[in-house]
């Protein structure tokens, strides 16, 4: 934004940062309502002293949020012009021209109302880099520990990648390069997708995001990070979503890769990706809020969903999976911890599913009549996939129409628990190394071809765990005498 340096020059530049723990730094001001500023950006109020600023409405022109400000989520706002509908490729051109970057400084820390969610439309970037010592945190303004559900939207990543239909529909685009898909996340969303696997949405790197997942209608609900057609250009690495009332993140098509993922206490799903999404994650810890009875209305939290459904099936959605810690805690939700279905093409290496109805499920496309029935049939491989779930028996790994195809190392493993890394104690989380097939989206993604299970290697010390000092504190606490086989106690 510049707001000290090029607009309002004032002097906040000794201001207290945003820190790593559960708590936000408090405003130097009492005066915490927001007005117009000569000289600001419509889309920016600020308080008398300007050290609380909001957003809302369209950021239509380059802008940063610097850190030592308050920032706010007013309402809905949106960065860029891109989501409406483009009619051709000359519209799309224009798009890209018209797009701006919205930068967040290390450290910073929005604070979004109740309609407040950020939506970065195709054509436009968010920079958002934090560094370890000073993650970027988005939350709910109504409490500073975190424990909120659903208080506000999230954030919604919009790009040009492909999109593909349900029931085998094909892609967006048909023939050409224009596409317009209707994101799911309210009216506001408007539309994404394209024909161009490498596009740029800008990099989310030490990220927080908390207490999202506001409910825009039925089956329309905003995830803690959603990417919709976002390509491989954009960088998604270092990201916690935590106590989000939908999905953790879930990618529609697109091709953009991940990297150090914490999903914790989300009540839907934490990984989904479908509408033909190709690409690859890697490291990944996800931990079911075990102080839940149960999830929220109608939300069935498994901990990896590929393909939202057996009869809207996608065969393009093609994932890749590596080093992926999953624990359970809805014992009698009956959820697997890993759901892949409608026809799909998915590999998983080196994971570990702990404390889930069943470890992994996996289910053809539903009425469906291909001339080869083939074609109905889903396509998983299991390396080296471990877990102890269900009943805590051998008999409850799988469920489902069918089994994984062959692979090593795949079962019921009686002694999986955890240390304080999140790290596995079994003997079973050694592995022989293996090359893991990467999906080619075009990126040149390459695995690091670990020899252990699960998302931290044995051995690593807890404060040197890559996801400690950034991720919200507490939030993977005790990961190592959580026991799913206990009868949880509902929250107060």
């Amino acid at each position: 934004m510049e707001l000290n340096k090029n607009i309002l020059a004032i002097s906040i530049l000794s201001a207290t940062l945003v820190g790593c723990g559960g708590g936000s730094s408090s405003s130097s001001s009492d005066d915490d309502t927001t007005t117009p500023v000569a000289g600001t950006p419509d889309f920016v109020t600020c308080n008398s002293d300007e050290t609380i600023c909001t957003l809302e409405g369209t950021i239509d022109q380059d802008f940063t949020l610097e850190s030592g400000i308050e920032w706010r989520l007013g309402g809905f706002t949106v960065v860029g012009s891109g989501g409406s509908v483009l009619a051709d490729a000359a519209a799309v051109t224009a798009a890209k021209d018209a797009g701006v970057t919205l930068t967040i400084e290390p450290g910073v820390h929005v604070k979004a109302f109740s309609t407040g969610a950020l939506l970065v439309t195709r054509g436009s970037k968010l920079m958002a880099e934090g560094t370890a010592a000073e993650p970027i945190t988005f939350s709910s303004i109504q409490d500073e520990d975190f424990d909120g559900l659903g208080e506000w939207g999230g954030v919604i990543v919009q790009g040009f990648a492909p999109q593909y239909g349900p029931g085998n529909t094909g892609a967006c685009f048909g023939e050409g390069t224009v596409c317009n898909v209707e994101g799911e996340g309210g009216d506001e969303v408007g539309n994404f997708g394209g024909n161009e696997p490498a596009d740029n949405s800008g990099v989310i790197k030490y990220v927080r995001i908390a207490e999202g997942g506001k409910v825009a209608g039925p089956n329309n609900e905003i995830n803690g990070l959603t990417l919709q057609g976002v390509g491989h250009g954009t960088t998604v690495e270092y990201v916690q979503v935590h106590n989000n009332l939908d999905d953790g993140v879930e990618w529609f098509g697109g091709t953009v890769n991940a990297k150090y993922l914490v999903l914790t206490g989300n009540d839907d799903d934490d990984i989904d990706f479908d509408e033909g999404y190709k690409g690859n994650i890697q490291y990944a810890i996800i931990r079911k809020n075990p102080a839940l009875a149960a999830p929220s209305g109608s939300n069935d939290p498994r901990g990896i969903e590929a393909n939202s459904s057996d009869e809207d099936y996608v065969p393009q959605t093609e994932g890749a999976l590596a080093n992926i810690t999953l624990v359970g805690a809805f014992m009698s939700s009956g959820e697997p911890a890993m759901r892949l279905r409608g026809s799909l093409n998915a590999s998983v290496y080196n994971t570990v599913a702990y404390g889930f109805e069943h470890c992994v499920r996996i289910d053809d496309s539903a009425n469906v009549t291909p001339e080869d029935p083939a074609d109905a049939e889903s396509d998983v491989t299991l390396n080296n996939v471990i877990g102890n779930c269900g009943d805590l028996n051998a008999d409850e790994f799988y469920r489902g129409t069918r089994e994984a195809d062959a692979g090593s190392n795949i079962g019921y493993d009686a002694d999986v628990a955890f240390d304080a890394a999140a790290a596995l104690t079994n003997a079973s989380a050694t592995v022989t190394q293996m090359d893991f097939a990467e999906v080619d989206n075009g990126s040149g993604f390459a695995f690091d071809n670990t020899t252990y299970v699960g998302a931290v290697q044995p051995g690593t010390a807890a404060a040197d765990a890559w996801w400690a000092g950034w991720t919200i504190e507490g939030s993977l606490d005790d990961i190592e005498t959580q026991d799913p086989t206990l009868d949880p106690t509902p929250a107060e």
